[in-house]
């Protein structure tokens, strides 16, 4: 009867153990698998998380129809780039670049000296102001033509730019519109409501708010320098606009073009 009890106590104590192990065991198998499924999770998150920032900034197609995420970084960089303030030496960089390029257009060279001037709530001048300087001294731009810009420092220039609210516009003259920007005189006034929006058939033709600014500061000096309005037309669809073309106000089937033209390259 003793020896019975003991096979019963020694089969009791097999059956505990092998329990024991086969629930470590399982526990074993059921961390793995959480392992495998966490690892597999964090490696997809990101690329998911990528394809929803592609997707966003996917926002439109490049020339050639195909879709690049370069259009949006692009155009993210070049807003950024107008809103960058300028150093004295970054100013001096691009004047000594400018001059390069008037030199080496084979025509007469000319330095204006403009000033910088408000009118009314118009928001950051010193934005204004940079944008202005970057542009005019800009090497696809005047300089191609023996052009180069200095912003007076002692109030004495050839012209002045105003940015200004469009409720002044028409005190410069009768001609000018609360709509659009003029050039009288040696003033070259600029209409904030352009300047912070553009133009819906701009934009719709796919230029961007940077390029516009670039645009309408070009064309309004372009007055001041001897152009007039659309003395040069589109020359056919998707061809740059002519600067002096009135792209404000119809693009006639040209592509947006803030810069002057070959034939745009001369100073009156």
């Amino acid at each position: 009867m003793v020896f019975g009890v003991l096979d019963v106590l020694l089969i009791a104590a097999l059956v505990v153990m092998f329990v024991i192990w086969h629930s470590g065991k399982a526990t074993d198998t059921a961390g793995d698998g959480a392992a495998s499924q966490s690892s597999q999770t964090s490696s997809s998150s990101p690329a998911q998380n990528e394809d929803d920032s592609d997707g966003e900034s996917d926002g439109s197609d490049d020339a050639d129809g195909t879709e690049s995420a370069d259009g949006s970084a692009q155009s993210s960089d070049d807003e950024t780039a107008e809103t960058s303030p300028l150093s004295a030496e970054q100013r001096a960089e691009l004047l000594a670049q400018a001059e390069q390029t008037a030199n080496a257009s084979g025509l007469a060279t000319i330095r204006y000296r403009y000033c910088v001037a408000t009118n009314g709530e118009v928001g950051d001048a010193t934005a204004f102001s940079d944008t202005v300087f970057s542009t005019l001294n800009s090497s696809e731009g005047w300089p191609r033509a023996g052009v180069t810009f200095e912003e007076s420092t002692d109030g004495q220039c050839d012209m002045t730019l105003i940015l200004s609210e469009a409720q002044y516009m028409s005190s410069y003259s009768e001609g000018c519109s609360e709509s659009y920007s003029c050039r009288v005189g040696d003033q070259v006034i600029i209409n904030v409501d352009r300047w912070n929006s553009a133009t819906e058939d701009w934009l719709a033709n796919g230029g961007t708010l940077a390029r516009y600014r670039r645009m309408v500061i070009n064309h309004e000096v372009g007055h001041r320098l001897g152009h007039v309005d659309n003395e040069t037309t589109c020359a056919g669809a998707g061809q740059p606009a002519p600067l002096m073309q009135q792209q404000s106000m119809d693009l006639l089937g040209c592509s947006p073009n803030e810069w002057p033209l070959d034939s745009e390259l001369w100073v009156g």
